[in-house]
């Protein structure tokens, strides 16, 4: 492959991952508790390519790679900044105040985390989350059985004037040891170090909205569907230009 359609391609895959990722951050601009992706992507060694797999069978691969280190390995990073708090009036709604501080729910998968504090209570009473997973407190599960139940500043579910339990706040030194699980959720990395239980501090009847910037968002959606049209206007033009190196070869000339 010749060096302009690796750097081509490269740009490619780095363009169509990006759509996606701010696609998925607009769809998610009126979450509650959502925390922005970002692209990220860095340059590929030789040997991380499909082309080292190929060049011990073809010798002119390397070679070729090495006129220009241009395939990308596309990630994500979370931004973790605070979202706007908007009070609700809601008494089971309740929002974070510091930026490593996540809520910790019971999940299919084990204990998960999330800052979005818009909970609400199922059949049985139970505090649960708004995709439906119990909320975690300091004895386990925090039931209602009662008239009148709120969720205080220091996290204590009230229950007719009694305290029935407190919501289980976990903060983490490096946010980032944490990985989105779908929608607001996130779970621990593998290895990566545990959260320390910390006393809450809430604002009651309010939620953290998503830190998602909708003109940011738009204008970024603008420049990576720009970007990708000029990558495959790019794509054809190295294609075409092949095709005349092609047929060029071999002809006589007089």
């Amino acid at each position: 492959m010749d060096q302009g359609s690796y750097v081509a391609a490269s740009d490619g895959i780095l363009q169509f991952a990006k759509l996606d990722v701010v696609n998925n951050n607009l769809a998610n601009i009126n979450t509650t508790g959502y925390k922005k992706q970002i692209l990220i992507g860095a340059e590929r060694t030789f040997d991380e390519t499909l082309a080292s797999q190929l060049a011990s069978g073809d010798p002119y691969v390397k070679a070729d790679y090495d006129r220009s280190h241009g395939v990308e390995e596309v990630g994500t990073y979370t931004d973790f900044s605070l979202g706007s708090i908007k009070e609700t009036g809601n008494p089971f709604d309740v929002a974070l105040t510091h930026p490593n501080d996540f809520f910790a729910v019971e999940t299919g998968e084990g204990i998960q985390y999330t800052r979005a504090g818009n909970f609400t209570l199922n059949a049985e009473g139970t505090l649960i989350t708004s995709e439906g997973y119990p909320v975690v407190g300091d004895g386990g599960a925090l039931v209602v059985d009662g008239s009148q139940a709120y969720i205080t500043a220091s996290g204590a579910l009230m229950v007719d004037g009694e305290n029935v339990g407190t919501l289980q706040v976990t903060r983490f030194e490096d946010v980032q040891n944490l990985q989105p699980k779908g929608g607001c959720r996130f779970a621990l990395r593998d290895g990566a170090t545990t959260g320390e239980n910390v006393e809450a501090n809430l604002v009651p009847g309010a939620v953290e909205l998503s830190n998602v910037s909708a003109v940011s968002s738009i204008i970024d959606l603008i420049s990576t569907n720009r970007a990708f049209s000029l990558y495959e206007k790019t794509a054809r033009t190295i294609d075409e230009m092949n095709n005349i190196a092609v047929q060029q070869v071999g002809r006589r000339t007089v």
